[in-house]
């Protein structure tokens, strides 16, 4: 029976005391703690005396009953020091010694009841961003969240207080107009709120009239250019049909690809996944006609012209038609002229030149019949340089895949650890320091997610700067690999870069996040500036994958290099930042590209202009040889 004048909590902490001293004849370690700590807060316990490792501290109600919630281990203590986080409701409460779950020490405690005031702008439009300040406790994993007018917190829509600068955070609004409200939690309690009204937001949109098959044209918009809007082109029922880009890259307009297939489209804006606008198009059917020599030699390079739509991504293809694949392709250019240069099969028999679309289309195709080879071909290797020849106005990216997938293991040791360490010496030995320099990773930061982020902005190389945030980088299971998207990006973060735009994509498998990385590529060159895509594959087992990447680093006017080693890949990283080289032959014409430090060429006999880094070298090309041409 209570006695009179004695509290519940006193009682409460009296019971558990006697309990303690019948179990235990040694006292625990003695507890120095504040007296009155604010709601969630956490704070620091002063053990002095021995303890055993596994001894816990938790929290009991003034009746006495241990809760669950936050507790610390003393086998744990640093310094003797451990920290406990302080429950939500204010009153009394003890922090309880526990040793094989019985008490054998309390020590009264008060929380103190806690609030927060906001302010904000009454009223945001839909999907964009509030700047809301507060003030508050700024526990650790406090946040300010959107609710709806019942006070139910809106998922997605919140931002963590712990990283603002002067008390203030963006916080994204609702895709739905109406009244809402911002509230301030800790211990995911709301302890403070600010109404907010949001409105309803539009988009214009204008499109040309009507479109060739396949051919990229320009969409001027205006609208809320919120992060993460896009313009997209649907079919007439609202279906996707590939082509999109985001508007926070290309103020005002911005370009697009038709689809291939003729009929009536449509471009429309998207901001939080809602259409708040369009345009209609019609997509005209496009043809193509190809001219060549009915008969050439094996191995030797012939000329096919071509007329047609001449979209970028578009290819000529040399294919057996009685097999899967092609032998032979080479990419049209409209910007370089009507003729494609292709090299002929060893092997003599019927074949069939293709105008090939990007979209998978035929729309032209002519026979050829390839004769014994006349003469044996060569081989020329140029070499890359040890120093990368880089211009004073050239710059790198790197796009570093740090998605599921890297944490795999590669000769016992994950890819990620493998690749931050490769890219670590290229940074610090073969890039030269000073050059403009950005690195974007993938799959880091969130799970199930397609977020891609610039974690280097462009600037003068700092090894020692760049080497830390490429080490920072870690893996994240169940991370996507948005491939289309992070190179899309690449053009805001070379924005500026007047010289050539050197990018390359680390990665070790393929596009998971529904992009076409082919699209983005030739929307790259299409923008007038002067951009090399290269592709570093790392481990790729899947053979369809690798002749996938081989076209979109040609289409980038790149290279692919396939890796399955540590040593491999820093050879190719060095190679990938290395320069491109051309091979012209008589009277100037261009026979060849590729990267120094990439893939052999084959020529036949005879003697060549190698261009690279702008310079000319004069090399002759023997049969059967390998001819190496070291850059300087």
């Amino acid at each position: 029976m209570r006695q009179p004048g004695v509290s519940n909590f006193a009682m409460g902490m009296m019971s558990l005391f006697l309990c303690a001293v019948q179990a235990f004849a040694q006292d625990p370690p003695t507890l120095t703690l504040p007296s009155v700590v604010n709601s969630v807060e956490s704070f620091e316990i002063q053990l002095s005396g021995p303890g055993e490792s596994g001894d816990m501290l938790r929290f009991a109600d003034d009746a006495g009953a241990v809760l669950g919630g936050s507790y610390a281990y003393v086998g744990n203590a640093k310094n003797g020091v451990v920290k406990l986080t302080a429950p939500f409701e204010p009153g009394d409460y003890a922090v309880v010694y526990l040793r094989e779950r019985a008490v054998v020490g309390s020590y009264p405690l008060t929380v103190r009841a806690v609030s927060a005031t906001l302010q904000a702008a009454p009223s945001v439009a839909a999907n964009g961003h509030l700047a809301v300040s507060f003030s508050g406790p700024r526990n650790n994993g406090d946040y300010l969240q959107f609710t709806d007018a019942s006070g139910t917190p809106l998922r997605g829509l919140y931002a963590y207080v712990g990283s603002a600068k002067d008390f203030s955070v963006l916080v994204r609004a609702p895709i739905e107009p109406g009244d809402y409200a911002v509230a301030y939690f800790t211990g995911k309690q709301p302890i403070g709120s600010v109404p907010v009204k949001v409105t309803g937001v539009q988009a214009q949109v204008e499109v040309p009239d009507v479109v060739v098959a396949g051919a990229r044209f320009v969409a001027q918009w205006q609208g809320p250019n919120n992060s993460g809007d896009l313009l997209r082109v649907r079919d007439a029922s609202g279906a996707d049909t590939g082509s999109y880009s985001y508007p926070g890259n290309h103020p005002g307009e911005l370009t697009l690809r038709a689809p291939e297939q003729p009929g009536r489209y449509q471009v429309v804006y998207l901001t939080g996944g809602q259409v708040i606008g369009n345009a209609f198009f019609e997509v005209r059917d496009a043809a193509a006609e190809l001219e060549a020599p009915a008969e050439v030699a094996g191995t030797e390079r012939f000329d096919v012209r071509w007329q047609g739509p001449g979209n970028r991504g578009d290819m000529l293809l040399l294919v057996d038609p009685e097999k899967e694949g092609y032998l032979a392709y080479g990419y049209i250019d409209a910007a370089r002229g009507d003729t494609v240069t292709l090299l002929a099969p060893e092997t003599p028999g019927n074949y069939q030149l293709r105008y090939h679309t990007h979209g998978g289309r035929t729309l032209a195709s002519r026979a050829l019949r390839v004769a014994p080879p006349v003469r044996e071909p060569g081989t020329l290797l140029v070499e890359a340089a040890a120093q990368v020849a880089l211009g004073p106005d050239d710059a790198v990216e790197v796009v570093l895949d740090a998605s599921g997938s890297m944490l795999q293991r590669l000769a016992g040791e994950r890819r990620i650890e493998i690749a931050r360490r490769t890219l670590q010496a290229l940074v610090a030995e073969t890039i030269p320091a000073g050059t403009p320099f950005a690195l974007r990773v993938f799959g880091h930061r969130e799970a199930d997610s397609c977020r891609t982020d610039l974690e280097i902005p462009l600037a003068p190389l700092s090894r020692e700067a760049a080497g830390a945030a490429i080490g920072s980088v870690q893996a994240m299971n169940l991370a996507k690999t948005p491939i289309a998207a992070s190179l899309a990006s690449t053009q805001a973060d070379l924005a500026g870069v007047t010289g050539e735009r050197v990018i390359v994509l680390l990665t070790d498998g393929e596009e998971t996040c529904d992009g076409d990385p082919a699209e983005i590529i030739a929307a790259l060159r299409d923008a007038g500036e002067d951009v090399r895509v290269n592709i570093v594959g790392l481990a790729i087992d899947d053979a369809a994958l690798e002749t996938t990447f081989a076209r979109w680093a040609k289409l980038g006017g790149g290279e692919y290099f396939p890796v399955s080693a540590e040593a491999d890949l820093a050879s190719a990283l060095v190679s990938a930042v290395n320069p491109v080289f051309t091979v012209f032959g008589a009277g100037d014409k261009v026979l060849a590209e590729g990267v120094a430090g990439g893939e052999a060429v084959s020529l036949m006999p005879g003697n060549y202009t190698v261009e690279a880094a702008g310079r000319r070298y004069t090399v002759a090309v023997a049969s059967s040889t390998v001819t190496r041409l070291r850059l300087d």
